[in-house]
């Protein structure tokens, strides 16, 4: 179903016929009908220090759901485990959508480790996101070697 442009040149006393009714219908239909998916990992994801951002799962983290053209919400939570407990380290973690990485150098979001696990939630919001197909990826970039459990969330909903 397609959206058509409501009719908009009434006449006083002009009767609506079904094909009125129908375009109506189908504009309903249209805007119920958002985009969203979501994937929760069911194993452990490990990965080195790294000093660009890179994709946390390419196969399970990436999510692709057509749009059309509201804002979209992508919520990430997710435990992290460090594998060595000595000292301090930071990981950094954002969205790519398209390919285009979200916020700036150190990504949307960073946080310290201190001890061995952290976990992490994430939402991040794009207004008026052009209607079609768009692929949103996790992006890390951790200053030490770690793990994503199993049972992080990944989500992508049009709202």
């Amino acid at each position: 179903m397609a959206w058509t442009t409501p009719k908009t040149d009434w006449n006083t006393g002009e009767l609506v016929t079904a094909a009125d009714i129908n375009a109506i219908g189908e504009n309903l239909a249209v805007l119920n009908n958002r985009g969203s998916a979501a994937v929760s990992t069911s194993e452990d994801i490990v990965v080195g220090a790294i000093s660009e951002f890179a994709d946390v799962d390419s196969n399970i983290l990436n999510l692709t759901i057509t749009t059309t053209g509201r804002d979209v919400m992508i919520c990430f939570r997710g435990s992290t485990r460090r594998h060595d407990k000595i000292g301090t380290g930071n990981n950094y973690l954002t969205f790519a959508v398209d390919g285009r990485q979200e916020g700036g150098t150190d990504g949307l979001s960073k946080y310290g480790y201190n001890s061995g696990y952290a976990t992490v939630s994430l939402t991040h919001f794009i207004q008026n996101l052009a209607a079609g197909s768009h692929t949103f990826k996790l992006k890390w970039r951790p200053t030490r070697s770690i793990t994503l459990e199993a049972g992080a969330q990944f989500a992508v909903y049009e709202i």
